[in-house]
C-alpha cells in the first residue's frame, strides 16, 4: 500500500472520538499509514454569562460567524440551561470554516443555515461573507478564541461591514505534551514518521517543547492543514514538506502522499493547488 506502515502523528488540540477524527484515521488506514494522537492543547472557556447575554440579543445581529469546534462548544455550553435562547440564531446565516464546524454547528446548536462548510480557512469565509452581506445590515457576532487572527475582522471592516467580537475561550498548551512528545519520539525511534500540524497554537507549543528536551526541529518531518499554519511552521523553524489546502482526510492524504516523495524540503514543489516551497 502506498502509506507502507508509515506513522502519521495528528498533533491535535484534544482527542477526541467523533467523526472528524475518525474521518481522519480511516482515510489514513485505508491509504496503508499508522496513525497516532498527539495532543497539543487545552482550552479554557471564558465569558460564559457575557456569551449568553450576546446570544439573547438575536434580532439585534444578521448572522453568526464560527471559526472553530470550541466556539461552537463555548456556545452550547452558554445556552445550556435555556436552549430556547438559540431558537432566532437557527434562522439566521451561521458563517462556518471547515465541515466539522459546520456539522457540530448543526447537531450540537441545531443552526439550520449554515454556510461555507466547504471553505478552508478564514480568509475565504471572510471574502464569503462580504459578498453575502449588505454593508447596511445589522452587525454580525463573531465568538472566538483571544489568539484569533485578525483576518476576519481586517477584510470586513475593510468592506464596512460591522461585526461584534467577544473571546469565549482561551487557548494553552495542554500539561502532557512534554511527556507524550517524548514517548512518541522514543518509541517509534527507528520509524519513518510524519507530524501533522493542525494550527499555528500546536506548532508554537510542538517547537517548544522540542527546544526544552534537546531535540532538533530539523529532524522533524512536518505537514501543515492551511497557509496559516504553514507560515507560523515556517516562523518556528520547521522543515515543512507538504500543505494540506483544506482541513479535511483527502486533502491531508494528498499532501501526504506528496511528502513521501520529498527528500529534502528544500526542494519541495506542489502541484498548483498546494503552496510552493521554494
Amino acid at each position: 500500500m502506498a502509506g507502507d506502515g508509515e506513522l502519521v502523528v495528528l498533533c491535535r488540540g484534544v482527542y477526541e472520538e467523533n467523526d472528524e477524527q475518525n474521518a481522519y484515521v480511516k482515510a489514513l488506514k485505508a491509504a496503508g499509514y499508522t496513525c497516532e494522537f498527539l495532543r497539543t492543547l487545552r482550552f479554557e472557556f471564558v465569558n460564559k454569562s457575557e456569551l449568553r447575554k450576546w446570544l439573547s440579543m438575536a434580532h439585534d445581529y444578521s448572522g453568526l460567524i464560527l471559526t472553530s469546534l470550541r466556539t461552537v462548544e463555548a456556545i452550547a455550553l452558554a445556552v445550556d440551561e435555556d436552549t430556547s435562547i438559540l431558537d432566532h440564531w437557527k434562522k439566521l446565516p451561521a458563517y462556518c470554516v471547515g465541515p466539522a464546524t459546520e456539522s457540530l454547528a448543526q447537531s450540537q446548536l441545531g443552526l439550520q443555515c449554515c454556510i461555507g462548510g466547504q471553505l478552508g480557512n478564514s480568509q475565504e469565509l471572510a471574502e464569503k461573507i462580504a459578498l453575502d452581506i449588505k454593508k447596511d445590515s445589522k452587525p454580525l457576532f463573531y465568538p472566538c478564541s483571544e489568539i484569533a487572527r485578525g483576518t476576519i475582522t481586517d477584510i470586513l471592516r475593510a468592506c464596512n461591514i460591522t461585526m461584534h467580537k467577544l473571546v469565549v475561550y482561551k487557548t494553552l498548551e495542554c500539561e502532557s505534551l512534554g511527556e507524550d512528545l517524548v514517548k512518541i519520539l522514543k518509541k517509534y525511534v527507528d520509524h519513518p514518521k510524519m507530524f501533522v500540524f493542525f494550527s499555528p497554537s500546536i506548532a508554537e507549543y510542538f517547537a517548544a517543547q522540542l527546544k526544552k528536551n534537546f531535540y532538533s526541529i530539523m529532524e522533524i518531518k512536518a505537514v501543515a492543514i492551511g497557509s496559516v499554519t504553514r507560515l507560523a511552521m515556517y516562523h518556528y523553524g520547521f522543515n515543512l514538506f507538504a500543505v494540506a489546502k483544506k482541513p479535511e482526510p483527502a486533502a491531508l492524504v494528498e499532501a501526504i502522499t506528496i511528502a513521501k516523495s520529498v527528500v529534502d524540503a528544500r526542494e519541495y514543489v506542489v502541484a498548483a493547488d498546494y503552496v510552493r516551497i521554494k
